[in-house]
């Protein structure tokens, strides 16, 4: 799609004419009125009609293009293509089907799966069966205006709502959004997305304490066992709002704890992770580095090792999600872990009660356990003891805030 701003092209951006085009196709597509294969009019034409220059038209004909409404004929024009004639199984629901079932559609991208994933399906189902719920699961490529189709056949096999238990790192919110408007069945997310908190299954605008987060914690215990540089190592993907957020959390502590902001953003290829460490290097023998997930930590450790350094020595390492495999590194990887079991608990019950009309958000958290192997060097800096007596002080501090 054109990247060009309204500084450079004269795009009319405001208020969103580009959109107001789209529309205006979409809908004359649905009524019939434009079949496959029609040519649509001329840039310029439409231009003229909705009173604005040809760079909007062109980039409303790009954005239908990119959804697969519309090809783009180089020397010929532009025209409705046979994939439109779906429209009517994507088009905006602006009223979700409200019904109960004891069925809920789970929907997921078949990107970057990993453990996180696995172990959250596991413990869904299982407590879907607890509650005499089926799921029924489909996998897609993208979450998007076009996975829509998938909403309609999880509406036409009964489910009452859908779940998305995860999305890809590289996951765009405009996709998601589209996927959202489109369904017909109330959508639930694992995470908040902005202009989407409702469909969280926690409340995002009730949870205003960032002492409550993993990030807080993991930031609290690094400290507590001395590091005086703690970075933040996390994908470089903008639509990963969760990391976004993280982000935040960690800026908020450094800040607060008058500590140093050391970020890095990779591409998770061995030759990002060597211009990250030797950006840290002069911090070796000081910094722990939070990992976004256990893969990143894992893949993290590998490269620092193959340079020559120590871990923990040099670079103390602290991941996310407890992937086995982190038992079988050298040195064995310290992680946190999910409260699976609370997190499919909400998920289902925002479900359910979004298919009456309801919800059923959960306002806090619970918090996230450790453990402790020997990459995060808290033994070896105060003994099992210690780091039992610090993860102690940790959690009652959690619970009293």
């Amino acid at each position: 799609m054109a990247k060009d701003s309204s500084s450079d092209t004269g795009l009319d951006m405001a208020p969103h004419k580009y959109q107001e085009i789209c529309d205006n196709i979409l809908s004359r597509i649905e009524s019939g009125e434009l079949p496959p294969g029609t040519r649509l009019p001329g840039v310029r034409a439409l231009g003229e009609q909705f009173g604005c220059n040809y760079h909007t038209v062109r980039h409303a004909f790009e954005t239908l293009a990119e959804q697969g409404f519309v090809e783009l004929k180089r020397g010929s024009g532009t025209f409705v293509t046979e994939r439109a004639t779906d429209f009517k199984k994507r088009k905006v629901a602006a009223d979700k089907v409200l019904r109960t079932s004891d069925r809920i559609g789970v929907l997921l991208p078949l990107k970057q799966w990993g453990y996180y994933v696995t172990s959250l399906i596991d413990q869904l189902h299982h407590t879907a069966e607890g509650m005499g719920i089926s799921l029924n699961i489909r996998t897609v490529t993208e979450i998007d205006i076009n996975s829509a189709v998938l909403a309609r056949e999880f509406l036409e096999q009964d489910c009452c709502a859908i779940i998305l238990p995860w999305l890809g790192e590289d996951q765009q919110p405009a996709g998601l959004h589209d996927f959202i408007r489109a369904s017909e069945l109330p959508v639930v997310l694992a995470n908040p997305a902005h202009g989407l908190e409702e469909n969280c299954y926690w409340n995002p605008l009730v949870e205003t304490d960032a002492r409550h987060s993993d990030t807080y914690l993991q930031c609290n215990y690094l400290k507590k066992v001395g590091y005086t540089k703690i970075a933040l190592l996390g994908p470089d993907a903008e639509g990963t709002e969760y990391f976004q957020r993280k982000l935040l959390q960690y800026s908020r502590w450094c800040d607060r704890e008058d500590f140093p902001n050391l970020i890095g953003m990779i591409d998770r290829s061995p030759k990002d992770y060597k211009r990250i460490i030797k950006r840290w290097e002069p911090h070796r023998g000081d910094i722990a580095v939070i990992a976004y997930h256990d893969e990143i930590a894992l893949e993290f450790m590998n490269t620092a090792v193959g340079k020559g350094f120590a871990v923990p020595g040099d670079f103390a390492v602290l991941g996310h999600n407890n992937n086995p495999n982190g038992l079988r590194a050298n040195p064995p990887l310290s992680t946190m872990l999910l409260p699976y079991d609370y997190i499919a608990k909400g998920m289902i019950g925002h479900a359910l009660a979004l298919s009456r009309g309801e919800s059923a958000q959960l306002t806090g958290h619970e918090p996230q356990a450790f453990y402790i192997r020997e990459s995060c060097g808290g033994r070896a800096r105060i003994g099992n003891d210690g780091v039992a007596a610090v993860i102690k002080e940790l959690m009652e501090e959690f619970r009293q805030k």
